[in-house]
């Protein structure tokens, strides 16, 4: 097997090494991050872009050798609570486009203990064989995985993590290349999940990455912004919401508003919000976790009774809980309200390798074109137990499992010959299926969703936080929502380009502050600008991709009236109002009618010297 030795300076004060294995080749080599790309992007999502769009070609196959695979880890990493978080990125293969999927727990730290100047480790090629990426402290591995091909996400780690010890993996869905395929780590409890990053990890033959580190990196000028933060983030009202219960307290806030998806999107409420809310879920809540070294412990630990679907999964006790987006989507929206099998539905989906969000779509999907007598398929709504069946189908792609792992697009022309009633419950924009916020019960949701570079996203911007939820402007016009989900995007791709977490409230100055300790010499408005570069530089690349206005568009469900939406009640998004809204949004982006960065908004960024000459125009 291939070998690279790294060399461990004495202090952490440049963080500027990339990571290079090419599987074709068994090969792993360390080289230097350009600084053209650190002084732009520092980090994460920007440097992830910046990689993608000048190494992987255009029109690459997703899932072909050529198609490269990034674990990127922010500067912050190893010193700050709140950032022990590595992002996945790649060209996706369930949208075509750009995807950055990011993960916590303990993994990204066990990374930067092992390799403290390593921002970015590059996959390339293909391995004949399946194999593991081994980093230990100074040196790095390709060891053989025959043996672990075939293992679920649980029981791969189980086969390494220690104290010290952390994997991040595949399970079959990986192997078997669902387009929605998760990289997990933690034991199934954290994944980077939105997109198919997991589905490019198997296609390259690489079952897991496993990261062995006891020496935390030192730099000077931290200790005392490390308890600083410790402090905020244990006691601030700021994230207090995040510590006392965190997204399980969103069902009850969505609900209140319209907002939470039932029947496949046709409904913005459930019947009973009782039976899925926090204080469902609080009977089988038994402790709170954590990423490394954070104090907010947003995580779940849950031990519930055997549901009444007996031995249709698994695990009748299960150790994590389901954040809200799977509450909504594998929950709310396939009207499966009993708090115990969507808690094993979602560890199921956990332990197979699986993105919740966009599985929940397919679950929904699947139930409404078998209700209209479009597929014949034995999966009804409220029906937990066989839609357990059809997720363990999905990750192996048997029977009708192999065209639901294509995604909801997909399954509509491949399943339903492309019947317009298919097409229409196939609730996704660009390819990606919807999280659960209903945007009828807030249209700026809408626009943040159709502008989002992977595909519909709430963690791009989520504007009903400041509209429907918080009350600051009117959700159901078109008013003001473009000026508010730019500087959120703008903000968010910050926050992903030093890769903390979103939760934990780094903004500008407190990022600058910690950058500064770090002797990275930036102003806030450098930053603002490095926020704003990323969008750029994601939008560039799927442009390059044949991205266009037409791919920023809202799912026709939703210009039809919502049903049972409380104060959303009736709503529908016109085509008028849409169009409006994204006009605004391009004129404020600096981009052309048709979505494209304009050469003076490159050039303002300085990024024009990193895109293609065919997209300067």
């Amino acid at each position: 097997m291939s070998r690279a030795t790294v060399e461990v300076p004495e202090q952490v004060t440049q963080l500027d090494k990339l990571v290079r294995v090419d599987l074709s080749e068994r090969e792993v080599t360390i080289e230097t991050i350009p600084q053209e790309y650190r002084d732009r992007f520092i980090a994460g999502k920007g440097l992830g872009a910046a990689l993608l769009l000048d190494e992987v070609e255009a029109g690459t196959d997703p899932l072909s050798p050529e198609n490269n695979l990034y674990f990127l880890f922010g500067p912050l990493t190893g010193f700050a609570p709140g950032t022990s978080r590595y992002a996945a990125v790649t060209k996706s293969p369930l949208t075509g486009a750009f995807v950055d999927s990011y993960s916590g727990g303990h993994f990204p730290t066990m990374v930067r203990y092992a390799l403290p100047n390593v921002l970015a480790i590059a996959i390339e090629g293909r391995a004949d064989e399946p194999v593991t990426l081994r980093i230990t402290e100074g040196e790095i591995t390709l060891e053989d995985a025959t043996d672990l091909w075939g293992l679920d996400t649980k029981e791969t780690a189980r086969q390494f993590d220690g104290k010290q010890t952390k994997t991040a993996c595949i399970g079959p869905a990986g192997e078997n290349q669902v387009k929605f395929a998760t990289i997990s780590s933690d034991e199934g409890t954290h994944h980077a999940g939105r997109g198919g990053v997991g589905a490019v990890m198997g296609s390259k033959n690489l079952k897991a990455v496993v990261a062995t580190g006891d020496s935390p990196p030192t730099a000077p000028n931290v200790q005392e912004l490390k308890v600083k933060h410790t402090q905020r983030l244990g006691t601030d009202d700021e994230v207090s919401w995040a510590r006392n219960g965190g997204t399980q307290l969103i069902v009850d806030w969505t609900q209140e508003v319209g907002a939470l998806p039932s029947h496949n999107w046709s409904r913005g409420m459930i019947e009973d919000v009782d039976d899925l809310n926090i204080d469902a879920f609080e009977a089988g809540h038994v402790d709170t976790d954590s990423c490394f070294g954070c104090p907010v412990a947003c995580g779940h630990v849950v031990d519930f009774e055997e549901s009444d679907v007996g031995g249709a999964f698994p695990n009748a006790n299960v150790d994590w809980g389901p954040e809200y987006e799977t509450i909504g989507m594998m929950g709310a929206n396939t009207d499966i309200t009993n708090v115990t099998e969507v808690t094993e539905l979602a560890n199921l989906a956990d332990t197979l390798g699986m993105d919740t969000i966009s599985l929940g779509n397919v679950l929904s999907w699947l139930m409404e074109v078998t209700e209209k007598g479009l597929v014949d398929a034995d999966l009804r709504w409220g029906d937990a137990e066989a839609a357990a069946e059809v997720i363990r189908k999905i990750s192996h792609r048997e029977g009708i499992g192999d065209d639901l792992a294509e995604g909801t697009a997909r399954a509509a022309e491949c399943l339903c010959d492309g019947h317009p009633d298919a097409r229409e419950a196939a609730v996704q924009i660009k390819g990606l299926e919807l999280p659960a916020y209903e945007p009828r019960a807030s249209f700026s949701m809408a626009l943040a969703y159709a502008t989002s570079d992977r595909g519909a996203c709430h963690q791009r911007a989520f504007p009903i936080g400041s509209d429907a939820l918080g009350g600051e402007r009117d959700p159901f016009d078109t008013d003001g929502h473009a000026s508010v989900v730019i500087e959120e995007q703008n903000e968010t791709a910050l926050t992903y380009s030093m890769v903390s977490c979103s939760f934990t409230a780094y903004n500008y100055e407190r990022v600058c502050e910690w950058l500064n300790a770090l002797a990275y010499d930036v102003a806030v408005d450098d930053l603002h600008v490095v926020g704003e570069r990323a969008w750029n530089m994601t939008r560039l690349f799927n442009v390059r991709e044949e991205f266009d206005r037409d791919d920023d568009a809202l799912p026709p469900r939703f210009t039809e009236p919502l049903e049972r939406g409380g104060p959303a009640d009736g709503n529908a998004i016109s085509e008028a109002e849409f169009e409006t809204m994204l006009e605004e949004y391009y004129d404020q982006r600096g981009w052309t009618s048709d979505g494209k960065p304009t050469r003076e908004t490159l050039e303002r960024l300085d990024i024009a010297p990193l895109a293609p000459d065919s997209l300067v125009t």
